[in-house]
């Protein structure tokens, strides 16, 4: 994937289609600058997939966010069936965890 100089790193992204990769990988992007804009400082944002082995056809998704900048490290995850759902539902709460900390400082 191409973060274009974005420190976003990915991991145990499951096999899917291109169309909702780049989806994920927008999502990605967009909450990364959203966040870069409060946060003002060098910052890592790791994700990490986890697909869950069920019986039936459908899988469980699971998205772990980890946020590190300077002095501070923001937590987010997130599990259900629809992957891009849970991916913006945990970003969503990994800027607003992140809002809340600095303003916290």
């Amino acid at each position: 994937m191409n973060f274009e100089n974005r420190n976003i790193e990915i991991s145990s992204l499951p096999e899917i289609d291109s169309f909702e990769k780049s989806k994920i990988e927008s999502a990605l992007i967009l909450s990364f600058d959203k966040i870069a804009k409060v946060v003002n400082n060098e910052m890592l944002l790791h994700a990490h997939f986890k697909q869950h082995k069920n019986k039936g056809p459908k899988v469980k998704h699971s998205v772990h966010l980890k946020l590190t900048f300077p002095g501070k490290t923001t937590l987010a995850s997130e599990s259900g069936w629809e992957l891009i759902k849970l991916l913006q539902i945990a970003l969503n709460n990994l800027e607003r965890e992140t809002v809340e900390s600095i303003k916290k400082r």
